[in-house]
């Protein structure tokens, strides 16, 4: 090995260093055993060397002469490093001689050339080895090629480095795509809410409603499904609120029912009369569940229909166990399919796709949503014959009741009163700034707009604005920059203008970046008018909003001009209907409508019903009742 002058030695070992010690001799009995396992090692499969007490090589066996292809008075000494590749050698001297000096144990990787000219990985084990006295002799080591190791390791961090490349396409091609999907979105929801505004019959409003729901319930998927961290991590967390579950399963009965009858299908709920009127989870987790395996059932029947059912398993102190089926009348899927459907992009086989669409990523995604809850999820099914869903799910039960009164997402006027404000909004696409504009000029707000940063800038030092609703991804000037500049001038002139960013792109922790960048506030695109005045008011600190009438609202109508004999008929066929928990009581909607449609009780009627709210509705029925003086031969 080197010496620690780095001066090759190929001089066979002097006497005077061989591994004996310092007095050259040795007894004969020792040399004969030494001679008798020198001669075993000689055989062995892998390479090993011997070392004096001087650090010099004085013996290699047949397969490391063999591997290198040199002779034994060619690798004496330091001889043999002659053949260890030059960026490993000043790291196997510094191993070596410290190795030496404290007379430990060492362990090495460096290449070693074959004898066909190509260098090698060798793991190197060096030990001290002791003479029959006791005294320190020398060293053995033992050598392996670990080459095709090596290999794997450098294929590894290659694969490694690749797959976090594809990662970071991955994240720039989901944040495009959220950009691209967001932008649309944008308008959709902008227009409902700004058709919300206008004069609408029942039959318009609930239709606004839907699109708003669906809508909600859209972006909200399309908010897991961009956000790449959360979907890889699955750490997509879940919001617990008070909600019924009556009210729930109609509103995803509603959003399937334009399929249900285009296929002359029938889509009903069962709902045991113990389920508990108000639990406590995640509604919307739960809808995104339903709406998935209700909508796989309707893809996939032809005739008959499909059923939810809804039953309590069992109580737990405060908690109610679930069960929930969907059982249909389709076609069935085989026994070797049942359990790969809950698999990502799993269908019973190629032509499923083909024939009846979809990415088979619904079933997936429920299935871990259900396991988030706490529950799970098989199915069970035969060729032709239907298929059922269950879950088991626990839900906390609430003693609060769902407000009958809560506003319904058309009723977006009743969002803001109050203080009126001057808001700069900065965005360069012009359906943006008209719909925004639009609906915050319908809550008395003064706007000013801007296309780009310059814009912004320019307007800023014209005029003072108590907000700048700010899009960040803007040609000349972004949205950043402008921000940026502002801050730095505030700091000069004193004062602070509220900036809240609007943006398309909205993963993981975007929220907290932009915070830290400078801005009060963050809304994403497709905005939401309840979210941006929540924002608003939440920057400005402005004081509570209240869920009032909007100004010229018709007085309600008196109770004396009600048709008594109109609505006993009609309550009296809506009254069985909210006992059985029939979904007929749907169709009394526009009856009631029509009777009195300004008449408080029986507005919240309507939404009980429309809500499908059958204990509210029916304690709202006894109120009618009474307050009217209404006579029904129908025990409530």
């Amino acid at each position: 090995m080197p010496t620690k002058d780095n001066i090759p030695s190929n001089t066979h070992p002097s006497s005077g260093g061989n591994a004996a010690g310092s007095d050259g001799r040795r007894p004969v009995l020792e040399q004969m055993l030494a001679d008798h396992y020198l001669k075993i090692l000689a055989q062995a499969p892998v390479l090993i060397w011997r070392a004096n007490t001087k650090a010099e090589c004085d013996w290699f066996n047949n397969t490391w002469l063999s591997f290198t292809g040199r002779t034994m008075e060619q690798e004496y000494g330091s001889g043999w490093a002659e053949g260890v590749h030059q960026e490993d050698l000043k790291r196997c001297v510094d191993i070596w001689l410290g190795a030496f000096e404290k007379r430990e144990s060492f362990e090495m990787e460096y290449r070693l050339r074959r004898h066909d000219g190509e260098f090698r990985w060798i793991l190197d084990i060096g030990r001290p080895i002791d003479a029959v006295d006791g005294c320190f002799a020398g060293y053995i080591g033992y050598c392996f090629d670990i080459t095709d190791r090596k290999k794997a390791e450098m294929d590894l961090v290659l694969a490694r480095e690749s797959a976090e490349a594809a990662n970071r396409a991955k994240s720039d091609f989901l944040a495009n795509m959220s950009h691209e999907i967001r932008t649309p979105m944008n308008s959709i929801m902008g227009m409902s809410q700004l058709l919300a505004f206008t004069d609408l019959t029942a039959e318009q409003k609930e239709y606004v409603d839907g699109i708003l729901s669906s809508s909600e319930g859209l972006l909200a998927i399309i908010n897991d499904i961009l956000d790449l961290s959360k979907v890889e991590a699955g750490k997509i967390d879940l919001e617990l609120h008070g909600f019924s579950i009556r009210r729930s399963i109609y509103e995803v009965i509603k959003a399937q029912m334009s399929s249900v009858m285009e296929k002359g299908l029938f889509l009903r709920p069962e709902i045991a009369e113990d389920v508990p009127e108000t639990l406590v989870g995640d509604q919307l987790r739960l809808k995104q569940v339903l709406l998935n395996i209700v909508g796989n059932a309707i893809k996939f029947t032809r005739e008959g229909g499909i059923t939810i059912s809804v039953s309590v398993q069992e109580y737990r102190e405060q908690v109610a166990v679930l069960g929930i089926s969907v059982t249909d009348t389709g076609i069935g899927i085989t026994n070797e399919a049942i359990e790969r459907i809950f698999s990502p992009f799993g269908q019973e086989d190629s032509s499923t796709t083909r024939k009846y669409g979809g990415t088979g990523l619904g079933l997936s995604i429920s299935s871990k949503l259900v396991e988030l809850m706490g529950g799970r999820i098989w199915a069970e099914s035969r060729k032709d014959a239907g298929s059922s869903f269950h879950m088991v799910i626990p839900f906390r039960r609430s003693d609060e009741r769902q407000d009958p009164r809560t506003p319904a997402r058309s009723d977006i006027r009743r969002l803001w009163e109050g203080e009126k404000l001057h808001i700069l909004l900065a965005d360069d696409q012009e359906t943006n700034r008209n719909i925004m504009s639009r609906l915050l000029e319908r809550f008395g707000h003064e706007l000013d707009t801007a296309v780009n940063g310059e814009d912004v800038l320019r307007k800023w030092r014209e005029k003072r604005f108590d907000v700048i609703l700010m899009d960040v991804e803007m040609p000349t000037m972004d949205g950043n920059e402008a921000m940026r500049r502002i801050r730095e001038m505030e700091q000069t002139s004193g004062g602070r203008t509220a900036i809240i960013a609007l943006t398309a792109h909205a993963l993981k922790n975007q929220q907290e970046q932009f915070l830290n960048l400078g801005y009060d506030g963050y809304v994403p695109k497709p905005v939401e008018i309840a979210s941006l005045l929540q924002e608003l008011k939440r920057c400005l600190q402005l004081s509570p909003v209240h869920h009032e009438a909007p100004p010229g609202a018709a007085a309600p109508q008196a109770a004396g001009s009600v048709d008594i004999t109109k609505l006993a008929d009609i309550l009296t066929s809506v009254i069985p209907l909210l006992k059985q928990r029939n979904m007929g009581v749907l169709d009394k909607v526009n009856d009631l409508a029509s009777a009195v449609p300004e008449f408080p009780l029986l507005s919240q009627l309507n939404q009980q019903i429309r809500q499908f709210d059958c204990t509210g509705a029916l304690q709202t029925v006894q109120r009618l009742c009474e307050e009217l003086d209404i006579q029904i031969d129908q025990r409530l």
